[in-house]
């Protein structure tokens, strides 16, 4: 799903992050991650507390994607290592929530510079959450 949802909205990073103990999941680490030739795993370095991060906070109190073209709002930057270890200059997220809790989110990241996510990237991605919330589903 990650590799499918990265070339659709030819994305440089893909992610997937979930909070589910029973299954081993912490939303610290990534559950699945699909990369671009070239392009830095975030999947090997697990430091970050996630939902201390001003995107996430936005995920848990607002429960949409978020959508961010570039990233010049100073009120809802992502964390710096996005951008400055990663490259990251514009991305979309998307809540995953199970039994009304914010479960986790999927990343969609792109790398070379500001962009205009499309509507069928948002698409793209909110058919990627209904994947995963069937998907948890069966487990």
């Amino acid at each position: 799903m990650v590799d499918q949802l990265r070339e659709q909205c030819r994305a440089s990073r893909t992610t997937i992050r979930l909070d589910i103990p029973a299954h081993g999941f912490q939303v610290n680490g990534v559950v699945a991650e699909s990369c671009a030739p070239g392009v830095n795993s975030i999947a090997s370095t697990p430091t970050l507390h996630q939902r201390s991060t001003v995107t996430a906070s936005w995920l848990e109190k607002h429960r949409r994607i978020l959508v961010q073209n570039d990233f010049s709002d100073p009120e809802l930057q992502p964390p710096q290592a996005l951008i400055a270890h990663y490259g990251t200059r514009a991305q979309m997220m998307a809540p995953v929530e199970r039994d009304g809790a914010l479960t986790g989110w999927i990343s969609v990241h792109y790398n070379p510079g500001p962009r205009d996510w499309s509507a069928a990237d948002v698409a793209a991605l909110e058919s990627a959450v209904k994947i995963a919330h069937a998907i948890l589903d069966r487990a």
